[in-house]
């Protein structure tokens, strides 16, 4: 498990700085309109559009890597967040910021740590932040060199001794290199923040699933299901589905929908419950009420469970159209490749 590693910040506030109607703001505006929908391939050339016509630089560039990003071309991404870094100057420090944490993080999937070293490195010389400090760690974990990666998590924990995320996520590196015992002091230290507040419980019970530690996470929940609090029920209904009880996880997925309204998520749970029954054609059911609901919450999740399902039901031709659909729209995906590849074996 990993951060977002800052793929999609909200933009609203940073691409559109400096529009004022023109030819070019409208391809920026566009350009982040494809990219909440996830649609990258439009929004690289929406953003290609704004910098040719010479709209802000630095957000039409910073745009361009954002969806090079997208479709997995992190070398090409980091190359647009340079240029884009090129057109800021010292009046725009939030913006050099977030353009330093996007290169970052391109360079980072791209497997090219030492730069990602060097780019958090001038982050941290900006400000000292937790999530510059993890990311190094991540960097130093992922080289092997153990120790400068506990100096980095230990640094972006104190910076953020309330980030649930954060620790989760430095755990999520130990368990990579089979070391989760050395991970595990960090989420020790999680559960003893002094929290009793309806978010510090779920974050807790977050805490205590990733562990596998079903039943204090249940003791946790328990009270926010009863409040009808849809993350906890929603968590709540993931536990039973890994302890193989689809029918409660059914009834907590049906009755979020009933108290909070349909949404991707839900019927992506329900369609878990379904895969785990054997009972494909519900599946499939389910898939296409989530996937005619506005928005893009779990979409990618359902696109790949249709794909599942059509396998189990030895579907292979519908299988493999539905791959093929999913790794064009999310084609950095290495699940939905590696998918892809397979049924075009069958």
């Amino acid at each position: 498990m990993k951060k977002s590693l800052w793929i999609w910040i909200p933009l609203a506030a940073v691409l559109l700085t400096g529009c004022s109607g023109n030819d070019g703001a409208d391809s920026i505006a566009e350009g982040m309109t494809a990219m909440e929908n996830k649609e990258y391939q439009a929004a690289l050339e929406d953003f290609k559009t704004a910098a040719a016509l010479g709209e802000n630089d630095a957000a039409a560039y910073r745009g361009e890597g954002l969806a090079l990003m997208g479709l997995g071309q992190y070398a090409e991404a980091a190359q647009a967040f340079d240029t884009a870094l090129r057109a800021t100057d010292e009046k725009m420090p939030n913006t050099k910021r977030d353009i330093l944490y996007y290169k970052a993080t391109a360079l980072y999937k791209n497997r090219d740590y030492e730069n990602t070293i060097s780019t958090c490195d001038e982050i941290l010389t900006l400000n000292q932040e937790g999530d510059a400090c993890y990311l190094r760690g991540a960097c130093y974990m992922a080289q092997g060199d153990y120790d400068k990666a506990k100096t980095d998590f230990d640094a972006a924990v104190a910076l953020s001794p309330k980030d649930y995320d954060l620790v989760l996520d430095i755990y999520g590196c130990y368990q990579e290199q089979k070391r989760s015992a050395d991970g595990a002091p960090y989420l020790e230290n999680a559960l003893n923040i002094e929290d009793s507040s309806d978010e510090g419980s779920y974050q807790k019970a977050r805490i205590y699933f990733y562990l596998e530690d079903y039943d204090n996470a249940q003791s946790l929940l328990n009270p926010l299901v009863e409040k009808k609090n849809g993350e906890a029920m929603a968590l709540m209904a993931k536990i039973y589905l890994e302890e193989g009880d689809t029918t409660h996880a059914r009834n907590l997925w049906q009755e979020l929908i009933s108290s909070a309204g349909e949404s991707q998520t839900a019927y992506n749970g329900l369609v878990l419950c379904d895969i785990q029954d054997g009972d494909y054609a519900s599946a499939l059911e389910n898939v296409d009420k989530g996937l005619a609901l506005s928005g893009e919450e779990a979409r990618q999740e359902l696109m790949y469970n249709a794909i599942v399902a059509c396998e189990r039901q030895g579907d292979f031709d519908t299988a493999r159209t539905k791959a093929q659909e999913y790794v064009e729209k999310y084609p950095a995906d290495e699940r939905g490749t590696r998918e892809y590849t397979f049924l075009q074996t069958r």
